[in-house]
């Protein structure tokens, strides 16, 4: 490299602030500039050009279009001497100081780091740059943790990070920790949710629904089954608040903020949404078709869909009635299921519940574990973390051992550390969520078949039936059936078994109370 004494230098002066330290004293652009150039005079340097970038991060060189031109014009030999303020101004990552640095060597350019008081014409002066360097990227990824712990702490709080867009519903004015409820937004919110549990609406009509009324999203979009389900399953709206919505640091906890539906309401909704998987079907579940989606073929063990068909009292019109989905095509092997009316299927439904007289007749009902059972698998899960836990931090001392008696490399030192550090942060959160439920388990009914068969019994026939939909949806899995034809206009229709969801079955006037 030149003397820097032996002639005037090109100089490139190069600042640089983030978005987090664009408010820090001695660091804004302005700042930097000013001193860098008072130090470029006094050394009798020719200042060739300032290169700012301002509000990006230090963490790689490709995203800034400022340090980019300074390499070129050190490339072509208009610049020979580069000065900062800090070498973390120049780069945050060791390889890319790195990279600059030989750079430097193959264009015969200085360096100068007026904090640092460095000058990379002295062997000493580049050493010391790379030491600086290795505890640039240290900071950078302090910062990054620090900034990830700060992120779980807002949340355990009970505020919402929003980093993107507040949930549908809400806002937050500027300065303002708490999301406040937008009352109109609210409105719909509590209409997607009604449609949903209690109209038996499907998301893409929903969706439909509310695009067909020009309603526009947060984002001033189009409504779709993505937007709703996204809605239906959201906790901010039961008062809850969450990190990441998907990833492997997702978890829960209880906000400051105002809730818009209730939790009986959200756990009703999400119930239906995990059952909806297990349930096939061309057509949904409506009040004068709620068997749809819960009805299995006796013959063939396909569902049954829903088929309207011409009836003629004083006037013509439509009733519904249900046919096996394998029924359709021109397959010899078809099934052969007659179609069978809804009201015959009802007659059918409501005779097999008030013959059951015992319980062993549906055993496919889960019991549910009772609390301690549960509380003792979740203790068990915590000591296991908390061991896996202390193993990891012995196998980081070791690393660092090995590190210090130079058996390895800083590179695969760093490495492994990151490795351990990802693992041990997992552990801790996976303890953390594990700790919470604790609080949960001992809330949890014990649920019987006994308690299932008997409130079926003595409430079907006072329900109405958009709550039979509900019932149906949220604790029936299927209902298998066998029809026989008798006549041409006639057949028999059996209920051969019923298989329940493991849910607890809420009284009646508690659905009730639930949908107003």
């Amino acid at each position: 490299m030149r003397d820097n004494a032996s002639k005037n230098l090109s100089t490139g002066i190069y600042v640089r602030v983030s978005t987090e330290e664009q408010a820090q004293e001695g660091y804004s652009i302005r700042g930097q500039t000013e001193k860098l150039k008072s130090y470029a005079l006094l050394k009798d340097w020719d200042i060739f050009d300032i290169y700012a970038d301002e509000g990006i991060s230090g963490k790689n060189i490709i995203d800034r279009p400022a340090i980019n031109r300074l390499i070129e014009d050190i490339s072509d030999g208009k610049v020979n001497n580069v000065l900062v303020f800090k070498v973390d101004r120049l780069t945050r990552s060791t390889k890319n100081l790195l990279e600059l640095v030989e750079l430097f060597d193959e264009c015969n350019c200085c360096f100068n780091s007026l904090s640092e008081s460095i000058d990379t014409d002295t062997p000493s002066g580049r050493m010391f740059l790379k030491i600086i360097g290795i505890f640039a990227e240290f900071e950078r990824e302090n910062i990054a943790l620090r900034s990830r712990l700060g992120r779980e702490r807002k949340v355990k709080e009970g505020y919402t990070i929003a980093s993107w867009s507040l949930s549908y519903g809400y806002e937050r004015e500027n300065g303002e920790k708490i999301q406040t409820i937008i009352p109109h937004e609210a409105m719909i919110v509590k209409e997607v949710f009604s449609m949903y549990i209690e109209k038996s609406i499907s998301m893409n009509e929903i969706a439909r629904i509310l695009n067909r009324r020009r309603i526009p999203t947060k984002m001033s979009s189009q409504w779709n089954c993505s937007t709703i389900r996204h809605m239906l399953m959201n906790p901010t709206y039961v008062g809850r608040v969450r990190k990441d919505v998907n990833g492997d640091d997702y978890f829960e906890a209880e906000g400051k903020h105002e809730p818009i539906i209730s939790d009986e309401i959200f756990d009703l909704v999400q119930q239906k949404i995990a059952n909806l998987p297990n349930k096939t079907r061309t057509k949904i579940p409506r009040e004068e078709s709620y068997f749809c989606g819960t009805l299995v073929c006796g013959r063939c063990k396909s569902k049954f869909t829903t088929h309207n068909y011409k009836a003629y009292d004083s006037v013509k019109k439509y009733k519904t009635s249900y046919r096996c989905r394998a029924k359709k095509g021109c397959a010899v092997d078809r099934c052969t299921c007659p179609d069978i009316s809804h009201q015959k299927v009802e007659l059918a439904f409501y005779d097999y519940i008030q013959n059951i007289n015992d319980i062993s007749e549906i055993g496919n009902i889960e019991i549910e574990e009772n609390s301690k059972l549960a509380e003792q698998e979740i203790l068990k899960s915590v000591v296991e973390n908390e061991r896996k836990l202390d193993t990891m931090q012995k196998r980081k001392n070791q690393v660092m051992e090995q590190y210090m008696q130079g058996d390895i490399e800083f590179d695969e030192y760093k490495r492994m550390i990151k490795v351990f550090n990802d693992k041990s942060e997992v552990l801790e959160i996976e303890i953390q969520q594990k700790k919470a439920e604790l609080s949960d388990v001992s809330a949890i009914p014990e649920i019987l078949p006994s308690d299932v068969v008997l409130n079926l019994k003595q409430n079907w026939e006072k329900l109405s039936d958009s709550e039979k939909v509900i019932f149906l949806q949220r604790f029936v899995k299927s209902i298998t059936v066998t029809v026989e034809k008798i006549t041409h206009a006639r057949c028999s229709v059996k209920i051969n078994s019923i298989e329940f969801y493991n849910c607890e079955l809420p009284k009646r006037e508690k659905v009730r109370k639930q949908l107003r």
